[in-house]
């Protein structure tokens, strides 16, 4: 048995070194075999992608492998394969990320999930829209992962709430029950042996009134946190900004189609944010469906309870603040010329700008998250004031790592272009000429979906984009 442990601590302390040691070794007989450009590239997709899906190291380290390896191998050079790490994209997400980092800092999120709980209400099935509607909307602006973090201590507050009344009340029919018992025996009766089974008649009350309430409220509590999980995967489809495979396809599609102005962020949200609804909505009504018969009743007493503990977290937040409002606006500012940059529908405010086609996203994006470290939180004209955002705060909340993973894809894009493996690999894929659009589309989405139980969703949009769009283009 020992030695059967000792192998496993072994095991747990050496493997990620030994497979990512193997990976590579295992995969250079592409390059040694079939030495040509296409079979170069398909070797670092390939070991990224196995880095990827077993992680032995962090996924932003293997997001940092392009750099090293294509210019070793001659695909592209070194200031090729560092320059898309800080392309107008990536650019873009940094303010979209610092905005959402200064809503959390000011709790101007928190503030909103709970107004809109209080105005949706506090039924069970209320209840569970109210919070689905509140991560899908914030999920749009602020990561998916950040969202439900949020918005779990909410669901926790709130069952906490219902359970403490649920108990109340289970305490009051006890006490009834064990009135009516006495009521209905003598005084001259009230033996040794009847307290016994004045006891057993207590407990047996007590554990089959509070069996049922305690497994409908781990039901409700799993329905509502899977609802948020939901959601905020739903949420993360309706804005350009809302998950980082949105904005690889923005900046490939920048890449492969520099003249191309189709898609903007006018255009995803026009585009997305009706099949975002539909999607939560279904979600919602499966939700209904398969929890109803067990946590999902009415209960007058259990919504007064539900709805007074959102309303004391409501209240501790106090009344809005300065620091809130002036986040607020900033953030429908961004938000606002964003859409109205180039909406399509009518000349955005670029066409009025000298050289304004040479205006993207990143540019309202950081410009207005320049303000966030310039304007006071507490305007006072006799105390100093720490601005909006401080930038240790920025610096700590900021996933970096997840834009090297956007630089990472972009590079790979670039790679499998210059080295025609997009190419290769699209007419290798030539048969599916036959198929129509529809049913590539349906092959391509469940074949992302199956992949993404196994890697991250940005990695599998950073392997697969490129693929797909030279295959579209052969297609």
């Amino acid at each position: 048995m020992s030695y059967v442990k000792s192998w496993k601590t072994v095991f747990q302390i050496w493997w990620k070194p030994v497979i990512a040691t193997l990976i590579p070794l295992v995969l250079l007989p592409l390059i040694i075999l079939y030495d040509a450009k296409e079979s170069r590239c398909g070797f670092v997709v390939l070991w990224m992608a196995f880095y990827f899906m077993l992680e032995p190291v962090p996924l932003a380290v293997t997001a940092l492998l392009p750099v090293a390896a294509f210019p070793i191998l001659g695909l592209l050079s070194t200031t090729e394969a560092c320059t898309p790490y800080m392309k107008d994209t990536i650019m873009m997400y940094v303010g979209s990320l610092t905005l959402a980092v200064a809503v959390e800092h000011c709790n101007l999120h928190k503030r909103i999930a709970l107004k809109v709980l209080l105005i949706i209400g506090t039924g069970a099935r209320w209840l569970m829209l109210g919070f689905m509607t509140t991560t899908m909307f914030l999920s749009m602006w602020i990561s998916n992962t950040a969202t439900t973090a949020m918005m779990v201590p909410i669901v926790d507050a709130v069952l906490d709430e219902l359970q403490k009344e649920e108990k109340k009340n289970l305490k009051n029919e006890v006490a009834i029950s064990m009135m009516t018992i006495r009521s209905n025996t003598s005084t001259s009766l009230w033996s040794s042996e009847t307290n016994k089974n004045h006891y057993q008649v207590n407990m047996q009350l007590s554990n089959s009134s509070s069996s049922g309430p305690q497994k409908d409220y781990r039901h409700l509590r799993d329905s509502l946190l899977l609802s948020i999980a939901y959601a905020a995967n739903c949420g993360g489809t309706g804005t350009v900004i809302g998950s980082g495979p949105n904005l690889v396809l923005k900046g490939l599609v920048e890449e492969l189609y520099p003249d191309s102005t189709e898609l903007t962020f006018a255009s995803w949200l026009i585009y997305n944010a009706p099949v975002m609804l539909i999607c939560v909505f279904i979600c919602w009504i499966g939700l209904q469906l398969f929890y109803q018969p067990c946590c999902l009743k009415e209960d007058s007493k259990a919504q007064a309870a539900a709805r007074n503990a959102v309303l004391k977290s409501y209240q501790e937040l106090g009344s809005i603040t300065f620091h809130e409002a002036a986040v607020a606006f900033l953030f429908l500012l961004v938000v606002v010329l964003w859409f109205l940059r180039d909406p399509q529908f009518v000349d955005g405010w670029s066409t009025y700008i000298t050289n304004g086609r040479n205006i993207r996203d990143a540019t309202p994006a950081v410009g207005v998250c320049l303000l966030l470290f310039i304007i006071p939180s507490k305007p006072s004209l006799t105390e100093h004031s720490p601005p909006l955002l401080n930038w240790r705060t920025a610096q700590r909340k900021i996933p970096w790592g997840v834009l090297l993973l956007l630089g990472s894809g972009f590079v790979v894009a670039d790679a499998a272009k210059k080295s025609h493996l997009s190419v290769w690999l699209s007419s290798q894929l030539s048969y599916l000429n036959f198929l129509s659009p529809a049913v590539i589309c349906i092959i391509l989405t469940f074949m992302a979906s199956i992949l993404t139980e196994v890697i991250s969703n940005m990695s599998m949009a950073t392997i697969m984009l490129p693929v797909v769009s030279e295959m579209v283009r052969l297609v």
